[in-house]
């Protein structure tokens, strides 16, 4: 059969050769491209640890902010009675529970000027369309998105129906008076946004126990990150045992911490861990290069498997930094060194790559402690 074309000559194919190779290799890194988009496998890396969106929240943003302030003319009597409606079902929470308080003492308190300007200073920081918020509000939809997807998951572990049930929690932005950065019920996640105002907040100074180095977490970014850690450390208290009943020794109670942080990296994939720490830049660089000096220490010291409570505290408290260590070093050592211990086992478990992380806790909640970090093979990096 003849054809219509004949072959290049070999002459001919070295002049058409270069464009030949430049069109497979536009071709190459479109596919490239489109496998990265699509989050597909790729030379054996999978994806599977990153937990999915579920469908998007059906009440996004409650401000009970605009609730908690009286009205200049309003009598104790009218707000009681206001506040006494079904609307307002969350009141007795937030006063008695939240903040201790009867009504007769928060009636003067939150009719107070200092008071009345907070909550309008909430109310309009929070309500804005700056940057920094809107940024804040949509991580903080898709942590609770990827939160419910975990709970799922779990539920389908654990053969239980309560995914049936499950709600997305309901959240509840509040005035706080300073004591909560969150609170989670049931069936909702209560955020103190006046401890997400900015370092210079112009009140934080004369807030008791809201040191200088806690200011620099106030930023709107660390309110996500604040709601995957209590999201996290409920999960984690709720679905993984622990290895020693009482939590006595520092090794479980740092894994623990490690459980957690893990936990919150599935909720917050797109975070760095210095967010998910709380560690300045200088902070995180120290530990980065002295985490092995800090491990030396934990084991010629003998102490990874004390109780006592000053060794515990001094390893897992916050503070401006870590006692007994340079001034650049970042407080709770224990969370960063708990931490990689739990990815390195996760990594180095034989069924790291065919199961997500968070089954692979949950099929190892009994491990002990001692058998995590022998099967982790950390040695201080």
């Amino acid at each position: 059969m003849k054809h219509d074309t004949e072959l290049p000559k070999p002459n001919s194919w070295n002049k058409i050769k270069p464009f030949a190779l430049l069109i497979a290799a536009t071709f190459l890194l479109a596919v490239i491209g489109w496998v990265w988009t699509q989050g597909l496998p790729w030379l054996g890396k999978n994806h599977s640890h990153l937990l999915p969106l579920c469908k998007p929240l059906e009440t996004p943003w409650r401000a009970f902010y605009a609730e908690q302030r009286i009205g200049a003319e309003e009598s104790f009597d009218d707000w009681a009675q206001r506040t006494q409606r079904p609307l307002f079902g969350d009141w007795t929470f937030w006063l008695t529970q939240l903040q201790g308080l009867d009504p007769e003492v928060a009636y003067p308190l939150l009719k107070s000027p200092h008071v009345d300007s907070l909550v309008q200073d909430v109310t309009k920081f929070w309500d804005s369309d700056r940057s920094e918020i809107k940024s804040a509000k949509t991580t903080l939809f898709e942590v609770l998105s990827r939160y419910q997807s975990l709970q799922k998951f779990t539920d389908s572990l654990l053969l239980t129906n309560k995914s049936n049930v499950r709600k997305p929690l309901t959240i509840i932005g509040m005035v706080g008076l300073f004591q909560y950065q969150t609170a989670l019920t049931d069936s909702s996640i209560w955020l103190g946004l006046d401890m997400f105002m900015n370092e210079d907040y112009r009140y934080y100074p004369s807030v008791e126990h809201l040191y200088e180095y806690q200011r620099r977490r106030t930023a709107p970014r660390y309110m996500p990150v604040s709601v995957a850690r209590t999201l996290a450390e409920d999960w984690v208290r709720e679905n993984l045992n622990v290895a020693s009943k009482n939590e006595a020794t520092l090794l479980d109670q740092i894994l623990r911490e490690g459980q957690t942080l893990a936990c919150m990296r599935w909720l917050l994939p797109e975070t760095h861990d210095t967010l998910l720490l709380g560690y300045g830049a200088a902070q995180w660089k120290w530990i980065k290069n002295h985490q092995g000096q800090v491990w030396r220490d934990l084991v010629s010291q003998d102490l990874l498997f004390t109780g006592d409570p000053a060794v515990i505290s001094r390893y897992l408290n916050d503070g401006p930094f870590s006692s007994g260590y340079p001034q650049q070093s970042p407080p709770a050592l224990g969370l960063f060194i708990g931490d990689a211990v739990i990815q390195k086992w996760i990594q180095n478990d034989g069924k790291a790559g065919a199961l997500p992380p968070w089954t692979m806790l949950m099929k190892n909640r009994d491990l002990p402690s001692t058998q995590i970090l022998k099967k982790s093979g950390y040695k201080g990096r």
